[in-house]
């Protein structure tokens, strides 16, 4: 895709040019401007008029001023201006009148004309005494005379032009993308041209300082502007950003008339429209929260949005306008200001790039405790001092302890109940993933690994992953709304959507817990298959000594009987023999090979005893199998070995009852394959069963204990059924079958869980 990466690097490497531009325009107007070589202070002397000297340059022009003396004139009568500590002003909008910023402008340009031409310079120094002298101004400032809140400025305005740009180039046909960028671009000029005019040293031409306080306000009405156009138009598109059109009309139209002076006082022109796109950005925000509810991706994203501007008025207002209002902090030079708003800022750029929103999320939160931590510290302070008349530093230990006191339990409440459904560590989910690695039926495995992901996560979705994404794209995905996990113990990979049923979003934390259990997990599952390697080399050793001791003496017997049913009996014998034999040492056989043998020896066993056998093909789905070949067939029950062994020795044991005890003439057989269940009913027409005396003799529970083995249950009851006349007897083994009655047939019934699903 050659095309977006070219597109993107032109947006990017334009935003570079651009700043760089700007920054040299800026160096520029700063540089050209008359050179004292003072360092002063607008701080209001406590014994007389005039301006505090903070420093001054050894190889300045007016290297003769000690510190700490005050500038009281430049120029002599009649061109002379007794200077003000209000001839410092950072910002000319802290005026409430017209007429006051153009009386503070007029008083500019007469001191910059006084600066700009060999002047004479009257001072107090440190001890009291009026020195005058001829001082001739540098032409132009030095770059070292440019102090830090000049770069800083710089900075921040340059960041956020680069930042409102590189998400432009992530996302250009995003409205919220169009519009971060213009805050970016207006950004731009608000506090390049505050560098200029806040950090000058003495004074700026009138025209010059009017232009860039123009500037100023074009660029803080455009930004805020566009900030409460991006609440209307992200996350949620609450209106057609057609809508959008007439709002810089308006911002313009209101920055004219501010700059000629229509508006009734600087409040109207600058101060209230401000407000108002605060307000309204407020209002959008509190609608998108609304429309947001069920949308996580969309919630998180705004949660960051409303925290940083949160922090980043907070900040504003306590370290300005607490400072002057509260002496709360030490007051903070406004070029500094600019940092809280570069906060918000990337705060609201790495919420519409929606880089790593999922983490972006958690540190809302943490954000929010900062800020209410810092608030509460704030908020006792200032009652203190001014409602106790207390000291700053005592005020400040006890509010230090107090708010340490109140706060810090508060705080672990409030993240508990923001973080519900916060995982618990791995070591106390490490018995459960054992136990689920080591459950013997695969399916009843599966089920347990999906209920402990969804009782962890609580996901809306918990689907099955692509396998050929499953290498590929394991871990977070969708911003969060999605969690990825990898194969487990032989299980396929999962795709988790919705954190906590939709309302959060997955997060790094998550993803490291669910790799984790994965590899726990495989790990218990190669202990359980090692274990079952070895279990199954003993198996092998068992059915190597049946098969070749025992085997073949019951063989060697074989020519040593005589009597037919001694035969049959050494015969039957042999057979079971084999099938004990199989079951430990052989796979799993084909479905229809191996209920084809079982169908085969119950018949001999029971041809043997003279009985007849009712065997009809099982049903499988509540429906006769279709005659097809076995492997084309997508309905066949998928069993193991293990299955296989004891579903075998389940049915010897049952016909063997039916032979010994039942009197019966007639068994049945009948096999039912539905709902991933096998259901397998034997019945006789023998004597049945006597309900007042329970089965528990040895040949009973060695059946019930292999019905638990399957993950399954057995019953025994009476089953009416057509019979020939039969006579009570007592049992010759009454510990291997239940008492029965005359005339009523015995059924018993075995009902467990198949291997797998069909396939």
């Amino acid at each position: 895709m050659p095309l977006p990466q070219t597109r993107s690097a032109r947006i990017l490497l334009g935003a570079l040019l651009l700043t760089l531009a700007a920054v040299t325009a800026t160096l520029s107007t700063a540089l050209h401007q008359p050179w004292l070589g003072l360092s002063l202070s607008d701080d209001v002397p406590a014994f007389g008029r005039g301006i505090l000297v903070t420093a001054s340059a050894d190889d300045g022009p007016a290297a003769a001023v000690q510190p700490g003396s005050r500038l009281l004139a430049i120029g002599a009568p009649p061109e002379h201006v007794e200077l003000q500590p209000s001839d410092l002003i950072e910002e000319p909008d802290f005026f409430e009148t017209y007429a006051q910023v153009q009386q503070f402008f007029a008083r500019q340009s007469r001191i910059a004309a006084l600066q700009a031409r060999p002047t004479l310079l009257r001072w107090s120094d440190p001890s009291g005494q009026v020195v005058e002298q001829t001082v001739i101004p540098a032409p132009g400032r030095p770059l070292s005379s440019l102090p830090l809140a000049f770069w800083f400025q710089l900075l921040c305005g340059g960041v956020a032009l680069l930042v409102g740009a590189w998400v432009y180039a992530l996302k250009p046909r995003s409205w919220a993308g169009r519009l971060l960028a213009l805050s970016g671009l207006l950004f731009l000029p608000n506090t390049f041209s505050a560098a200029i005019y806040s950090t000058r040293e003495l004074a700026l031409p009138g025209p010059l300082f009017e232009a860039l306080s123009a500037i100023n306000h074009l660029g803080g009405l455009g930004f805020g502007g566009a900030l409460a156009a991006l609440f209307l138009v992200y996350p949620a598109r609450l209106a057609s950003p057609t809508m959008l059109w007439p709002a810089p009309v308006l911002i313009v139209g209101w920055w004219i008339a501010d700059v000629l002076r229509f508006t009734p006082d600087v409040s109207w022109g600058v101060r209230i429209p401000l407000l108002l796109e605060i307000f309204l950005a407020v209002a959008l925000a509190v609608v998108q929260w609304r429309r947001s509810a069920m949308r996580a991706a969309d919630r998180a994203a705004l949660r960051w949005f409303i925290l940083s501007a949160m922090l980043g008025a907070f900040t504003f207002v306590v370290f300005t306008f607490g400072s002057r209002m509260f002496g709360v902090f030490p007051p903070m030079q406004q070029g500094y200001a600019f940092g809280f708003f570069l906060a918000m800022y990337l705060g609201l750029a790495l919420g519409v790039g929606r880089y790593h929103l999922f983490d972006l999320d958690r540190w809302a939160y943490r954000l929010l405790l900062w800020v209410l931590g810092l608030g509460l510290v704030v908020v006792l302070d200032m009652l203190l001092v001014l409602l106790l008349n207390w000291r700053h530093d005592l005020s400040l230990i006890l509010t230090l302890l107090v708010a340490g006191l109140l706060y810090l339990p508060l705080r672990q409440w409030l993240w508990g109940r923001m973080m519900q459904g916060e995982l618990p560590p791995i070591d106390r989910l490490l018995p459960e993933i054992i136990s689920v690695a080591f459950t013997a039926q695969t399916q009843e495995r599966e089920r347990r690994w999906l209920g402990l992901l969804d009782r962890l996560y609580q996901p809306l979705h918990n689907l099955p992953l692509n396998p050929g994404e499953a290498d590929a794209a394991i871990g977070l995905a969708l911003d969060g709304m999605e969690l990825r996990v990898a194969p487990a113990g032989g299980m396929m990979a999962r795709r988790l959507q919705g954190r906590s049923a939709g309302q959060r979003l997955f997060t790094v934390t998550d993803a490291e817990l669910a790799a984790s259990l994965v590899t726990l997990f495989n790990q218990a599952a190669a202990g359980r298959d090692a274990l079952e390697a070895g279990v199954q080399q003993e198996r092998d050793r068992i059915a190597s000594d049946l098969h070749d001791d025992i085997g073949a003496k019951l063989l060697t017997l074989r020519h040593l009987l005589q009597g037919e049913r001694e035969q049959a009996m050494l015969m039957t014998t042999i057979d079971q023999l084999r099938a004990i034999v199989r079951g430990l040492r052989q796979p799993a056989q084909p479905w229809s090979e191996f209920a084809a043998d079982l169908r085969s020896e119950t018949a001999q066993r029971l041809a043997a005893a003279g009985m007849e056998l009712d065997w009809p093909p099982p049903l499988i789905g509540g429906l006769p199998p279709v005659p097809r070949p076995r492997d084309l067939d997508p309905r066949h029950p998928a069993q193991d070995a293990a299955q296989q062994y004891h579903l075998r020795a389940l049915l010897q044991e049952a016909v063997s009852n039916a032979i010994r005890h039942a009197h019966a003439t007639r068994v049945s057989v009948r096999l039912t394959v539905q709902d991933d269940q096998m259901r397998v009913e034997i019945g006789d027409d023998g004597v049945g069963i006597d309900p007042q005396r329970p089965a528990t003799g040895h040949g009973l529970t060695s059946m019930q204990i292999r019905a638990r083995a399957l993950g399954g249950r057995i019953d025994w009851r009476n089953a009416p059924v057509p019979m020939h006349p039969a006579t009570p007897h007592a049992a010759s083994d009454a510990d291997a079958a239940p008492s029965h009655v005359p005339g009523i047939g015995t059924l018993v019934e075995l009902v467990f869980p198949l291997q797998a699903e069909l396939i």
